[in-house]
């Protein structure tokens, strides 16, 4: 080892620091400025610590060149400005310590207000689902009523209308016995100028009577009529086979009655009407047709109430069948 080296007063990096009176940071610099340079300023590192060479360190910071000058102004004037340094460091770490949990405390509280708003629109909407089913049973409960109501309506004008139907069906029978007694006045004595309306079956009688007693319609025209009904119902003319059988009927013959009856029944050639097809079979019953008497026996257990009405539109067929003979004869 040289004897120059012998003299080198290796010194650490604090004493460097309190000698010069400049900040560590600023002998930090100035050891990197010099790196390259060992004649400016030579330095060592010995496990992990370095030193410099005192001499060259302070003729690097000349005001500080002796001990007695480091408490000069430049000495003090550096160590003022690291105390600065290190107080505005300071400074800024707390800062950015205040300003990072600002944040998580902002973060929080926004966590926070947001699982709250949830819950409260969670509340919200329960309550308005509860609302929507009061609304909704309160509805149903009035519909109800409402059907209800129009039911009970409905059922009070059905009931209205049966009435008129069963009102103009007797006027329309009180009619037809007035023209028959109007045709028939001239027959009858001044006492029974004003007749009682005939039943079904003492119509037909009085039919077969009047048949005796007058000039009848040729059996050969009832057959040719009857011929031509179902050739025509054969050849599937529906139309013309019904009012072939409408013609043959209202001249008395029972088969008529009953094959228009069934055409009435089934709506065939003609609008289905029950009870006018009841009304048919009745007559053709009464002349004891086998078909028609079984068709009003089960009519009886099945259709009781429309059998009923059919019997009252009989009596005024019956009256009108014996209308059509008197005109015939």
């Amino acid at each position: 080892m040289s004897s120059s080296e012998l003299e080198i007063e290796w010194i650490s990096l604090e004493n460097a620091s309190e000698i010069t009176g400049a900040s560590l940071a600023i002998i930090q610099d100035t050891i990197r400025k010099y790196q390259d340079n060992p004649l400016a300023l030579r330095c060592q590192s010995i496990d992990g610590e370095v030193f410099v060479d005192k001499k060259q360190i302070i003729n690097l910071f000349p005001a500080s060149a002796s001990a007695l000058e480091k408490e000069k102004i430049p000495g003090t004037l550096f160590r003022w400005f690291d105390d600065l340094r290190r107080a505005y460091e300071t400074s800024v770490n707390t800062m950015f310590k205040r300003v990072e949990q600002v944040k998580d405390q902002h973060k929080l509280d926004v966590e926070t207000q947001y699982k709250l708003h949830i819950k409260m629109l969670e509340k919200k909407h329960q309550q308005q689902l509860k609302q929507f089913a009061v609304h909704y049973k309160q509805m149903l409960v009035h519909n109800k009523k409402t059907i209800e109501k129009l039911e009970q309506d409905s059922e009070f004008y059905q009931q209205q209308i049966t009435a008129q139907q069963q009102t103009i069906a007797k006027l329309n029978s009180r009619y037809d016995a007035v023209i028959l007694a109007l045709k028939d006045k001239e027959r009858l004595t001044e006492k029974d100028i004003t007749p009682s309306m005939p039943s079904a079956h003492e119509t037909h009688k009085t039919i077969e009577q009047t048949t005796a007693d007058t000039t009848a319609p040729d059996n050969t025209d009832i057959a040719e009529i009857l011929n031509q009904a179902f050739a025509a119902r054969a050849d599937k003319d529906l139309n013309l086979a019904a009012e072939l059988f409408t013609q043959a009927a209202y001249l008395g013959d029972e088969k008529a009655m009953g094959a228009l009856g069934r055409c009435y029944c089934i709506g065939e050639g003609v609008d289905k009407n029950l009870e006018q097809g009841l009304a048919w079979l009745y007559l053709a019953a009464e002349f004891n047709f086998e078909p028609a008497v079984i068709k009003i026996n089960q009519a009886k257990h099945k259709t009781p109430e429309a059998l009923e009405k059919a019997i009252q539109l009989a009596d005024a067929l019956a009256i009108q069948i014996k209308l059509k003979q008197t005109e015939n004869s």
